[in-house]
């Protein structure tokens, strides 16, 4: 039996219900209280989880650049902050900011008072890295593009070949770690295969 819903309100919002319908059993919750059982959950959850800013946040680039990109980050949390509707979701972005700016403040340290120096010096390393990380997304989705290629043929000799041989371990690390996967997927299934077999 499938579930059906029906929501019924009198002359106060507040005191609306909604009616369950499953199995036979029925339960009954004020719209007020459903509400706040999404809500409490949702409080409950950070912002970003750590998996989540550590492999898309603070691995998105190397280097000084990743200050900038933090930086960015703690404007567009501002916003998210400002637009906030609810005193809980102000303490996910609070919260989220503060870690961000304990990120900020590492690198500052690590980097020195001279950001725009270390930005520089760096930058023969951001783009062998980042040209390499794109050349190898291409080759993977073979999808090709003309512009990174033309990138990449702009940087001096001794960084080209540093992004070609960063591109070549990113593909050889991905296509290693793919057939693996794949003969431990095939062994795991092939029990299946056999008891079907019989």
């Amino acid at each position: 039996m499938h579930p059906f819903f029906f929501y019924g309100l009198d002359a106060q919002p507040k005191s609306g219900y909604i009616i369950l319908l499953l199995g036979g059993l029925s339960v009954s919750e004020s719209i007020e209280d459903i509400v706040n059982i999404a809500r409490g959950i949702q409080s409950s959850v950070p912002f970003r989880t750590d998996f989540e800013r550590e492999n898309f946040l603070f691995n998105t680039v190397e280097g000084p650049r990743l200050l900038l990109v933090l930086c960015q980050d703690i404007e567009q949390l501002n916003q998210v902050y400002e637009n906030c509707r609810f005193d809980w979701e102000k303490k996910q972005v609070a919260t989220e900011m503060a870690i961000i700016a304990k990120k900020i403040s590492e690198l500052q340290e690590q980097y020195g008072p001279d950001i725009a120096r270390a930005v520089e010096d760096d930058e023969p390393n951001y783009w062998a890295e980042t040209l390499a990380r794109r050349a190898a997304v291409e080759t993977l989705t073979q999808k090709m593009t003309h512009d990174n290629m033309a990138d990449m043929l702009n940087l001096p000799l001794a960084v080209y070949e540093a992004s070609v041989t960063k591109c070549q371990t990113y593909l050889n690390v991905v296509s290693k770690t793919t057939r693996a996967a794949e003969r431990k997927a095939n062994v795991a299934a092939r029990p299946e295969v056999d008891a079907d077999e019989e």
